[in-house]
């Protein structure tokens, strides 16, 4: 019995060695970032983001998945984590800092924040200067910043990285419309100008007129106060001889 006692014990303890070794090895088997990935690419973002933000805390981490994580975000419409994933993978060695400074610049460009989009496109361009879509899209904030002189010049560039671009024409007929309001803005501010000088030269000369008409009036009032002081001291004074005389 005490046989039969033993030897189920070590049939129990192997049973659960192998069920608690078996578990643990499944648990620590799961792929996060492989599973995450499956389902963003089956745009299921939702379930996608727990699996790759698990994926994220991994000492070892594959930088791809803070891309995929950070536009799950973005696509559950949680803007602030979406670029804050963004800007935390460029931190991370091997990471694609062009794509993430990239997508970071498109959501804020989403919701209007044009300066902080340009930035994040410029540092998209310090990371690889020959990253195309960087150059167009700071283009296009740009023009929305009236900064129109910075988005012709990203225009130009973004042609000669991507001259078969089928954007091509839309493009060069938006660069003719630039340079146009730029210098219908030139004559326009050549114009301002010459109205302020004329207007200041105008304004000048008829202070210059005024002070001369005052300087005019001022010695015409001084000869006028003379002889009236003279004339009363010969008029008003009354004769001995008159009526009124003193007996």
């Amino acid at each position: 019995m005490n046989h039969f006692f033993i030897r189920g014990k070590s049939l129990f303890f192997v049973f659960f060695a192998c069920f608690f070794f078996c578990g643990h090895f499944f648990v620590f088997s799961i792929d996060y970032f492989k599973e995450g990935e499956k389902l963003f690419r089956e745009n299921n973002p939702s379930q996608a983001i727990p699996l790759l933000y698990q994926a994220s805390q991994q000492s070892q981490v594959d930088p791809r998945v803070f891309v995929y994580l950070g536009l799950c975000y973005q696509q559950e419409g949680k803007f602030s984590d979406a670029v804050s994933t963004f800007i935390k993978g460029t931190s991370y060695p091997g990471a694609d800092k062009k794509i993430l400074f990239f997508n970071a610049g498109n959501i804020y460009f989403s919701q209007e924040l044009f300066s902080q989009a340009e930035e994040m496109y410029s540092r998209a361009i310090q990371a690889d200067s020959s990253y195309a879509p960087a150059f167009l899209n700071r283009a296009n904030c740009r023009i929305k910043l009236q900064a129109f002189d910075g988005a012709i010049q990203d225009y130009s560039i973004y042609l000669t990285l991507d001259p078969a671009s089928w954007q091509r024409d839309s493009i060069q007929r938006v660069v003719s419309l630039l340079n146009q309001e730029k210098t219908a803005r030139q004559e326009a501010a050549a114009r301002a100008e010459a109205e302020r000088a004329a207007a200041e030269a105008e304004k000048k000369a008829a202070e210059e007129r005024f002070k001369k008409l005052m300087d005019e009036v001022s010695s015409s009032l001084q000869s006028i106060d003379g002889a009236s002081v003279f004339s009363a001291g010969s008029e008003d004074v009354m004769g001995y001889d008159e009526e009124g005389d003193l007996e």
